[in-house]
């Protein structure tokens, strides 16, 4: 019973050592919760941020044809599915707009279950949240069309003389261009199906699926099933960028854990750091407790009792600060957590349980320490000259810890564990690489590295006092031993130091490595103009003449099976099932627009089309044809029927993104499944196109969408023609991005920054122990001057230290993160290192060594030789 009232006896009576070595810890702890939190908050931003242009949906179910529909009890079995989160379903048509003879695509959906809605921009009013009721969302094409706003009621024709009376609540915007041509109105799904008097079907099925499902296992199961209800029934899984999506989640999973990991050895090296020095200190007060009849197992767990009655106050502090942190980051940098604030509860009870655990390892050594103290000993601390083996002893070790987590993560372990008689699949070899990385090989990594820092102490000070004290005016003599007098005492407090910089360096490599990994989806033209009667061809390259445009490029539209009046744009919106035939300028077109090739290549295609008689086809075209690179089929020109070769098969990031972004994935689906690309030039020679009405243009930096517009109507005489500016889409998935980039950036400088302020508590504690010497010092006619700049020349050796210690720390632990990534994912972007960040990073690391010691060092500067030496060598 004696030893906790000996702890907490001890405890009160130090109160400023206590207060420094808690307050380390709950700095520490603040710093697990902030950044498991923060990269939580990170993860939240990212999948907001590519659902919104990349939408939630996973995969979709749709007729193979036209007219044909889905029976609703299939949806209630895909939600029975353990893959599938999320299973929506909705009825989509065509319906003419009374008294204005146009045609608008009229979707019914279920709300508030369908949320892919919702990435559209409202510009007015809301969305309904029910599958009935006559109640409308309508975009501003209809709005104008139908010369109706919110509140106002419009009638929507059915079968024979019915009608439809609905009310809209709501206006979402689209791109002009469509908008215009292809007006949409969103109606409740029941009330849409009972209307139209198919009461039980739909025509699409969006589904997501769960974070860690397989989309391709959830591919697989699905199509024979699909196969054997209806043929007719088509599975498709959304574009590469949600799958890259995925892949970076997890990555930055992977950093989360490894910054709260990082940051909880911190904990262990502070805590470590502050313990040695209080045995130090207490070297008499031990050798008396030996003396009167404690057992040296006493010694030793008055030690670590000690060390686990702080770490627990420190937590107990630590987790509603780390709170605090990032709900102030939050608030300071609103428009980067523009998804709000996670709260990690696996990162509290990370941080808090480990932080106890670190204290409880932490305290392990001095505990030992402090058993092997001998009452003789301890009257006379200072006569044993500390051994020179130590050092050396412990830097070999701590080689072979560090090389551990490379020789498995890079080392051939699969071949290991098949000679230890596993067949080392490939699932078996992921897990135990990264469990290793984890539960062996990142603790051991920094566990190596604080053994190689007494060695690296004893080199800096050796190579670069001398450096320092002609540069800060000092005799080399007073600091010959300043650092390697106490060398385990700066080893833990560059430890301390090196955790700060590692963490700064791996969190920005790993993040930015990850963010630069995603491919952003923004190459597609600036702006969209249509004109339905037509420009003539020789009129088109007055378009490039027109200030503002930087690049234009001619896009001519036939319907190669449809009579010449369908030419164009009516082709286009009012049969999507005829083949459409796409004339572009391959030159123009590949520099403006994206184009993932799935068969064939960039050079390739390019050159063929420019032959003639070469077209490119959509996935979703060979997906329905059957047809790929070297293939021909025959289109219907003004004379007959002529072969055309398939130069390529291509999907386009950019239009999954306005697909997403303004929900037209039925238009979309029915064009692009029918549709071929090839040149103007042979739209004009085959199907004898003389006028153009579709173009695709890219505009100067600061031009004006409606200036611009302007101008094209006045040059051309086409006072008809109508402008869709997507800009703003480019625009904010660029800001979004960077906004990523910066926030990874604020969460990694606010963990640096609260790493260095538990260093700061370290040094301050360092300086204090040490009155006594400063006082021997001051007697024998050191300076205050010089004294102070004493402090810091050691706080700037100490930093040098922590510099290399953190740099090369932090390099490897990036280059092992993205070997457990790959190992995971199979997904590997190439490895980005911010210089700028590292470079950074090591001055603030400089910076706050001066800084922490400044003011103690300023106050042994200014006290008196004779208050010094009352402090004695056992200093509180």
């Amino acid at each position: 019973m004696f030893l906790p009232k000996l702890a907490f006896s001890n405890l009160i009576t130090r109160k400023a050592r206590v207060g420094l070595t808690a307050a380390a810890i709950a700095l520490s702890v603040s710093l697990v919760v902030a950044v498991t939190s923060g990269y939580a908050s990170l993860e939240a931003a990212a999948y907001k941020f590519f659902t919104q242009y990349l939408g939630n949906t996973d995969a979709t179910i749709t007729p193979k044809n036209a007219g044909s529909g889905i029976p609703e009890s299939l949806l209630a079995q895909i939600k029975r599915d353990p893959l599938v989160k999320q299973a929506v379903g909705r009825f989509e048509t065509e319906m003419g707009l009374l008294d204005v003879h146009r045609v608008a695509e009229v979707i019914g959906i279920s709300r508030p279950q369908d949320t892919q809605v919702e990435q559209m921009r409202l510009e007015r009013g809301g969305w309904f949240n029910s599958s009935d009721g006559n109640v409308a969302v309508i975009d501003q094409g209809a709005s104008m069309l139908l010369n109706k706003d919110i509140g106002d009621e419009f009638e929507l024709p059915g079968i024979g003389n019915e009608r439809l009376k609905v009310k809209p609540v709501g206006v979402v915007h689209k791109p002009d261009v469509m908008a215009s041509a292809r007006p949409t109105i969103y109606l409740p799904l029941h009330t849409l199906q009972t209307f139209k008097h198919f009461p039980n079907e739909l025509t699409r099925i969006l589904i997501s699926l769960q974070p860690q499902a397989n989309a391709q296992q959830f591919q697989e199961r699905w199509e024979p099933r699909l196969a054997a209800i209806d043929p007719n029934l088509r599975l498709r899984l959304a574009g590469n960028g949600r799958d890259i999506l995925g892949q970076n989640l997890q990555a930055l999973h992977l950093v989360s854990y490894m910054g709260g990991l990082v940051s909880m050895v911190a904990a262990m090296f502070i805590v470590f750091s502050s313990l040695s020095m209080g045995v130090t200190e207490r070297q008499r007060t031990l050798g008396m407790l030996r003396a009167v009849g404690a057992l040296r197992i006493q010694v030793a767990a008055l030690v670590i009792l000690e060390g686990v009655l702080v770490a627990t106050a420190g937590v107990a502090i630590g987790v509603p600060l780390g709170w605090c942190w990032i709900s102030l980051l939050a608030w300071w940098f609103n428009k980067l957590f523009f998804a709000g604030v996670a709260l990690s509860w696996g990162g509290v009870i990370f941080g808090a349980g480990g932080s106890v655990l670190a204290a409880l390892l932490a305290s392990i050594l001095p505990a030992w320490s402090a058993a092997r103290v001998s009452p003789l000993e301890a009257m006379n601390p200072l006569a044993r000259p500390p051994s020179s083996r130590a050092p050396v002893v412990c830097a070999l070790v701590g080689l072979i810890l560090v090389g551990l987590d490379p020789l498995v993560l890079f080392g051939p372990t699969e071949k290991a564990l098949a000679r230890l008689g596993f067949s080392a699949p490939h699932d078996l070899v992921r897990m135990v690489k990264f469990w290793f990385h984890f539960g062996v090989g990142l603790p051991a990594l920094m566990l190596g590295f604080f053994l190689l820092s007494p060695s690296l102490v004893w080199v800096v000070e050796t190579a670069l006092a001398p450096v320092v004290a002609k540069l800060l005016g000092l005799g080399q003599a007073l600091l010959r031993q300043q650092l390697s007098s106490g060398l385990w005492r700066a080893a833990g407090t560059c430890t301390a130091l090196m955790v700060g910089l590692a963490v700064l360096i791996v969190l920005q490599t790993e993040g930015r490595t990850a963010l630069k990994g995603w491919r952003l989806p923004d190459k597609f033209p600036d702006m969209f103009m249509v004109d339905f009667t037509g420009i003539d061809l020789w009129d088109v390259p007055k378009l490039q003449e027109i200030p503002g445009i930087s690049r234009v490029m001619p896009i001519a539209i036939v319907a190669p099976d449809l009579p010449r009046g369908f030419l164009g744009m009516a082709g286009l919106m009012f049969m999507p099932d005829r083949t459409m035939f796409i004339g572009i300028d391959p030159d123009k077109a590949f520099k403006m627009m994206e184009l993932d090739f799935r068969e064939g290549n960039v050079t390739d295609a390019q050159r063929l089309l420019k032959q003639g008689r070469h077209i490119l086809v959509t996935t979703e075209f060979k997906q329905l044809k059957g047809l790929g690179v070297g293939d021909t089929m025959p289109l219907k020109t003004d004379h007959g029927f002529v072969p055309y070769t398939i130069a390529g098969v291509v999907w386009s990031p950019g239009i999954e993104v306005i697909v997403s972004a303004f929900d037209m994935g039925r238009q979309m689906d029915q064009r692009t499944s029918a549709s071929v690309f090839g040149t103007i030039e042979d739209a004009e020679r085959d199907f004898g196109v003389k006028k153009l009405l579709l173009f695709a243009a890219d505009l100067d930096a600061g031009a004006e969408k409606d200036k611009v517009l302007k101008d094209v109507q006045l040059r051309l005489r086409a006072y008809g023609m109508r402008g869709g500016d997507v800009r703003r889409i480019k625009q904010n998935i660029e800001n979004a991005f960077y906004n990523l980039l910066l926030l990874v950036s604020t969460v990694a400088f606010a963990a640096m920054a609260v790493a260095s302020l538990g260093v700061t508590n370290t040094i301050m504690a360092s300086i204090r122990t040490r009155r006594w010497q400063f006082g021997i010092l001051r007697s024998i006619g050191v300076t205050r001057s010089q004294l102070l700049r004493v402090v810091l020349a050691e706080a700037l050796l100490l930093g040098i230290v922590g510099c290399a210690l953190g740099v090369a720390a932090g390099l490897e632990m990036s280059l092992n993160a993205e070997a457990v990534q790959v190992a995971l994912t199979g997904y590997k972007p190439p490895i980005f290192v911010p210089w700028n960040y590292v470079a950074l990073g090591m001055g603030i690391v400089l910076l706050v060594s001066i800084v922490a010691s400044l003011w103690p060092a300023v106050w042994v500067a200014n006290a008196e030789p004779l208050e010094l030496l009352q402090a004695g060598r056992a200093a509180t």
